[in-house]
């Protein structure tokens, strides 16, 4: 019986995803063009992956879906019981990082820049970018 599940959080841009898990200071080893990552989970069942985090005995799988967005699975009690982080907890705090990260690449992208940051109390973030033309 698997242990492995997968959370409701969706992820389009893997570049911005490894941005966020840099920023939170996760480790991940990411699938070459020969082997994909291997996800740890309990009594040393194993899945592929894009990217596996490092969260000590137990790893956090980033999984392309067939629609194309990534999808996080993994053995969450395990992740829980010894790292003493929820799934929910993870999830929130990759969910800002990632967002953060994808809407400063976009738009990055269309030739904008960072011309301030305000990190406010509630843990919201305000960017105000310009575009010089």
């Amino acid at each position: 019986m698997s242990h492995f599940t997968k959370c409701d959080l969706k992820m389009t841009n893997l570049e911005a995803l490894k941005r966020a898990l840099d920023e939170l200071k996760l480790s991940f080893s990411e699938a070459t063009n020969e082997n994909q990552a291997v996800v740890r989970g309990w009594k040393g069942q194993t899945l592929e992956a894009e990217l596996s985090i490092d969260m000590g005995k137990y790893d956090v799988g980033v999984i392309k879906a067939e629609d194309g967005t990534y999808e996080l699975t993994a053995d969450w009690w395990g992740i829980e019981t010894t790292k003493a982080v929820t799934e929910q907890e993870f999830q929130e705090q990759l969910k800002r990082k990632y967002a953060y990260h994808n809407v400063k690449m976009a738009c990055e992208e269309k030739g904008y820049s960072v011309e301030e940051e305000v990190n406010e109390e509630d843990g919201t973030v305000q960017l105000v970018m310009r575009k010089w033309v």
